[in-house]
């Protein structure tokens, strides 16, 4: 049986890989990147220029799994990390609803879409406060 501790490495590792994949597809392959939106339902023009920025994205996401990645090293000596996910997932999602019509408008994603990919980085973002929380108390207790 898992304890909190070892579920929430375990979904440290899947963010982490996650990132790490698509961070690398997108910096490094202009075909990965229409594959990836299309794949998300969207579609762009495709210029050097949103290519460019859609490098920038890939980079930052790379930077994200190695984040997440150590984070999973030892979860309880880089809770910061691990808050910082919360916070950037809820973000995420907030923005993805208050600027809806230019997510609409210009990626042509539809609501649906929009829907699943937040409750998606929606559920990682209480999936990790909670086994945060419970790693946490478990710590407390142990050390009693």
């Amino acid at each position: 049986m898992m304890n909190a501790l070892n579920q929430l490495k375990a979904v440290l590792v899947f963010i982490a890989i996650f990132h790490f994949v698509f961070g690398f597809g997108l910096m490094v392959s202009v075909d990965f990147q229409k594959a990836a939106i299309a794949g998300y339902g969207g579609t762009l023009e495709w210029t050097p220029t949103t290519i460019y920025f859609i490098r920038i994205i890939g980079s930052f996401a790379f930077v994200l799994g190695y984040l997440a990645w150590m984070a999973s090293r030892d979860p309880m000596r880089h809770k910061v990390i691990i808050i910082g996910f919360i916070e950037f997932f809820i973000l995420r999602n907030i923005n993805r609803h208050v600027f809806a019509d230019e997510l609409y408008i210009a990626l042509n994603v539809s609501q649906i879409m929009n829907v699943m990919t937040s409750v998606f980085f929606g559920l990682q973002a209480l999936l990790l406060a909670y086994l945060l929380w419970r790693t946490s108390r478990d710590e407390k207790r142990k050390s009693k």
